[in-house]
């Protein structure tokens, strides 16, 4: 069951759906979502300030439209965040790899000129 819940109040990233932001702000949610939802807030600065800037809406179809582009604006920002952080160490790697290159290179000149005198 707590599977179930935290499936339909989750995206597949850890954040909230708009189903469980809604649900949290109209009281509809059992106390076992509800205390998912406390408790990802408390950890997830994304989602409580979501949750606060949502709690004026009055209409309930401006909130789901207005999470729901949100969400997509999330989710964009942090994938492009996520594969620049996974270039950087690809390209330490690279950059090793082609200093080790050049180096052994280096070396092997300087040996050869070094046994030919």
């Amino acid at each position: 069951m707590a599977t179930q819940i935290r499936n339909g109040l989750f995206n597949p990233n850890g954040c909230l759906t708009a189903y469980a932001i809604k649900g949290y702000l109209d009281g509809s949610l059992r106390i076992t979502g509800k205390l998912e939802v406390e408790k990802h807030l408390r950890h997830c600065p994304i989602c409580s300030e979501a949750v606060a800037g949502f709690k004026g809406h009055q209409h309930a179809d401006i909130l789901k439209s207005d999470i729901e582009y949100l969400s997509g604006r999330i989710r964009k920002r942090y994938a492009s965040t996520r594969r620049g952080n996974q270039q950087l160490p690809v390209m330490i790697a690279f950059s090793v790899f082609v200093s080790l290159i050049i180096l052994l290179i280096i070396l092997y000149i300087m040996r050869e000129f070094l046994t030919n005198l």
